[in-house]
């Protein structure tokens, strides 16, 4: 991997890091009140030191010189922003009154971001019970998962990667926790062509048949191998990897499930590797290590947790535009376009009669669409 990456490109990297290495450094170092204190406690602490005062001298002048201290009673009554009042001499309403009346005429694109960012404060304050509580004085790491790149590297030179989820975990879990956590497309694809039996499409994903994937990190292969029938993914390129280097290869391989990300040895923002359904690549990026703290969630459960993820726009039908396409077409004599996409109930009307006969030659697959992966920000 070091061969392949350009010199200038490795000055955005940090030196390789132990992770377990860092937590012990980290717990040397660091006080305990450092890691498990919220940090509202800790500018407490610090202002209770700097005016040498007790720390509830510090709550009392807080709750004394409060801003609520400062309200009239009539100040509790809530205004609508949005309503803006007519004829003010303020230019900051009037400005505003006139960007509130052309949101209406805003195109439907902008209403969303692209980003379903900041996901984690949903469950800062989840209160999870004990045996739920987060080991303490952990490590917690941020995984940024990319969208598969396409196989054509004229098309896709100059074009940039697109980020798919970003995940926190924990340093004691292990990374088939990861594994089960990212979410592709790949995997809930149904194989097969159903042109000649529509209402036969068996509940079968790829996922549940095609359960083999790896882990590259720092020329390690960390290969899922929990169930009987996977494979070892990552043998061809060490093959190929050792007769470039006439027998003297330098990948290893691991079991997935017997790793934890403790173990691990990595650097912060260097491009490593996600590979599943065969020949579903996607680059993975560490982005950060620290210390577990107050502020996150504290139930282990909810980990590895997902804090920003793309959104998707959906595929529409391309006969009625109302529904989510559910199939698509190629090779469709009544069809204006190849691949073209259809709901369940267009499809079907179209594309055969009542007892069920083709009307016309064409290929049908079931279509699953990126936008099931959307999540509304709360």
């Amino acid at each position: 991997m070091n061969n392949i990456m350009e010199p200038a490109s490795t000055e955005t990297f940090s030196p390789q890091i132990h992770v377990q290495g860092f937590v012990d450094e980290a717990i040397k170092t660091l006080d305990v009140s450092d890691l498990y204190s919220k940090r509202e406690t800790l500018r407490s602490v610090a202002y209770a030191e700097a005016m040498n005062v007790p720390i509830e001298t510090v709550d009392e002048l807080k709750s004394v010189c409060s801003m609520q201290t400062l309200k009239c009673p009539s100040e509790d009554i809530h205004k609508d922003a949005a309503e803006v009042p007519t004829g003010t001499e303020l230019v900051t309403l009037g400005l505003r009154k006139r960007y509130l009346d052309s949101k209406p005429n805003i195109n439907k694109n902008c209403k969303f971001t692209v980003l379903s960012w900041n996901q984690e404060h949903v469950y800062q304050d989840v209160k999870p019970p004990p045996e739920r509580e987060v080991k303490p004085q952990c490590a917690v790491l941020q995984v940024a998962v990319f969208h598969p790149s396409k196989r054509n590297r004229r098309k896709s030179k100059g074009k940039r990667m697109r980020l798919a989820q970003e995940y926190r975990v924990l340093g004691y879990q292990k990374l088939t926790d990861l594994r089960d956590a990212i979410t592709c497309i790949a995997d809930h694809t149904i194989a097969g062509e159903f042109s000649e039996r529509p209402c036969n499409v068996p509940d079968i994903r790829a996922k549940d048949i095609y359960k083999s994937a790896y882990f590259f990190i720092e020329n390690v292969f960390y290969n899922d191998f929990r169930y009987e029938d996977n494979r070892d993914l990552s043998r061809n390129v060490r093959e190929w990897e050792q007769n470039k280097h006439e027998g003297k290869g330098s990948y290893t391989t691991q079991h997935m499930e017997d790793v934890k990300f403790n173990d691990l040895h990595i650097r912060l923002g260097y491009p490593y590797l996600y590979c599943h359904q065969g020949d579903c690549e996607h680059l993975i990026i560490f982005k950060d290590l620290r210390m577990f703290h107050a502020d996150d969630c504290r139930d282990e459960g909810l980990y590895p947790l997902m804090v920003n993820r793309y959104r998707f726009r959906r595929q529409m039908c391309r006969v009625c535009a109302t529904f989510t396409a559910k199939w698509v077409t190629y090779d469709d004599q009544l069809a204006e376009e190849s691949p073209c996409f259809f709901c369940d109930l267009c499809f079907k009307a179209l594309h055969y009669s009542k007892d069920q006969t083709k009307l016309a030659e064409f290929e049908a697959y079931p279509y699953v669409d990126m936008g099931i992966f959307n999540l509304a920000i709360v």
